[in-house]
């Protein structure tokens, strides 16, 4: 790869791994502050309902923004916006402000998905397409594993509000670190083609959009959104039951729910190199199948078993991830790749908070916690199962979509 590919597979990176720690540290912090704010934990689980909305309703935007001005820029803006929300969120004083400021990181959070994944799409060497979205998938991974191993630990060590500020304040300076690299020109502002040959291939590509194929992803985007949302968000509260642990002890809970996160997050390294060798089609409707008794089974496991059920649906939902990925880059316009991945984390706008909410709900006082929650994702399971199988087959559609030189 040329130098400027590495610094945006760098950055990318490392924008996905922040995301997921500043987007889940309140996801465990909620449990502490059960105890510290003395109110109900579906109550401040819900805190995060807008924050959650706002990922998905300002993706198209920000998608449509780095079509336009450039996605670098709009990468620089990701990592100053998300930080400075994550300091305001360790800054509140009860729990309306906490909405807001969670509402801000969520706005900002908005901003990684569509513009980064289009970017690395754009920029990556086509025969190594799969592998790189693998290793841009796995950082956002262990972001997520990490998230709760931060904010436990530092949490216990500083208190939950440095378990915002702190996180908050590398993201800057990540933010600060690319802009220094646009100055220098290290990394380009705009992979666009210029004039007519931009013009021609746009048109071209436009005739080509499948749309009914479109569709059938936006159909397990959107329920797939709905059922990872619910289970990162009942993750801590799941096994802090299951292992009857004392929900005093932050750090504790932060190391197994992060360990249980970071040993799935391998599926999605696995995902993007299957992918440049097999049939997606066939990859994403595997996922799909083995996740069905999956959750089935985390309906009334507990103990050790709930802790391998974790491990291995948190793999599924990870190894899905690039080849939802690909799939989407295949079949969509190069030139407006940002508002096509846009368009599909806008699912989020209607698909986080109904999983943030369905987590309130199975927690609440007469819908039964866990067996209700599983078997509800199970039945999304089984939907999304049959939408899969309605995508065509591989062949004649396994050329790569073409590289803009970085």
């Amino acid at each position: 790869m040329q130098p400027a590919q590495r610094l945006i597979i760098s950055f990318a990176s490392a924008g996905h791994f922040l995301h997921h720690v500043l987007t889940g540290l309140f996801l465990t912090l909620a449990v502490i502050l059960e105890a510290i704010w003395q109110r109900p934990y579906a109550e401040i689980i819900a805190l995060w309902t807008l924050g959650a909305a706002m990922i998905g309703v300002g993706a198209p935007l920000a998608g449509w923004l780095a079509d336009r001005f450039g996605h670098a820029r709009m990468m620089t803006v990701f990592f100053l916006g998300i930080g400075f929300a994550s300091i305001i969120a360790g800054t509140v004083t009860d729990s309306a402000e906490m909405g807001l400021a969670l509402a801000l990181l969520g706005g900002f959070g908005a901003i990684y998905h569509p513009v980064a994944l289009a970017w690395v799409s754009m920029t990556a060497p086509p025969d190594a397409r799969g592998r790189l979205m693998g290793i841009l998938g796995i950082a956002g991974s262990i972001g997520v594993a990490c998230a709760a191993v931060i904010a436990g630990g530092l949490a216990e060590i500083a208190g939950w509000r440095m378990a915002m500020i702190i996180p908050g304040i590398i993201t800057i300076m990540a933010g600060l670190a690319l802009l220094f690299c646009l100055i220098t020109g290290r990394v380009a502002a705009s992979n666009h083609q210029p004039g007519q040959e931009a013009a021609q291939a746009t048109a071209a590509e436009a005739a080509r959009i499948p749309w009914g194929v479109l569709i059938v992803l936006a159909i397990t985007f959107m329920l797939g959104s709905i059922a990872y949302t619910a289970y990162s968000t009942a993750l801590p509260k799941w096994l802090s039951d299951m292992l009857l642990l004392d929900s005093t002890r932050a750090a504790q809970l932060g190391l197994i729910v992060g360990a249980v996160m970071l040993m799935g997050s391998a599926g999605q390294l696995i995902g993007g190199r299957l992918a440049d060798r097999m049939p997606m089609k066939a990859l994403y409707v595997a996922t799909f199948l083995i996740k069905l008794p999956l959750m089935i089974l985390a309906a009334w496991f507990g103990g050790a078993w709930a802790l391998l059920v974790a491990v291995v649906i948190g793999f599924m939902f990870d190894f899905a991830a690039p080849v939802e990925n690909l799939l989407l880059a295949r079949y969509s316009s190069g030139r407006r790749r940002g508002l096509a991945f846009g368009l599909k984390f806008a699912m989020g706008f209607v698909a986080a908070p109904l999983g943030v909410n369905l987590v309130a709900w199975a927690y609440g006082d007469a819908a039964g916690g866990a067996p209700a929650l599983f078997l509800t994702l199970a039945g999304l399971g089984l939907v999304m199962l049959f939408a899969a199988m309605a995508l065509p087959r591989d062949a004649g559609a396994r050329t790569a979509p073409r590289a803009v030189p970085a």
